[in-house]
């Protein structure tokens, strides 16, 4: 395999890691801020950020395990091996985020209901 797409692959692999990064380190306590600005549930607003880190993570997965795969290396190809774990975390993510919708609508309905 030339050099060219082994460096390539790894460039693809650093700037994913530090767009992941970037979005669970400055972006998630940001969206975290905003949610306790007008939700009393502390620790409704802490367990739903939470949940969005570990979702970043699973697509961050996903991209990686898609980005090694590209070459064909059989060195490579041993990490398609989670891709089926990681598919199915997005399968629950599906799920998931429309009974996150309900249960925020609901706590933030309650919170400006007490106030």
């Amino acid at each position: 395999m030339p050099i060219e797409t082994w460096i390539s692959l790894i460039l693809k692999i650093i700037l994913l890691l530090g767009a992941g990064h970037i979005a669970i380190t400055k972006i998630v306590p940001l969206l975290n801020d905003f949610l306790l600005s007008f939700m009393k549930d502390k620790n409704a607003v802490n367990s739903f950020t939470s949940l969005i880190d570990i979702f970043i993570l699973v697509l961050i997965g996903l991209q990686i395990t898609a980005i090694a795969q590209e070459p064909n290396n059989a060195l490579f190809n041993y990490i398609s091996v989670l891709q089926p774990a990681l598919d199915t975390l997005k399968g629950v993510f599906t799920y998931l985020q429309w009974i996150l919708l309900v249960l925020v609508a609901v706590v933030a309905l309650r919170g400006l209901k007490s106030n």
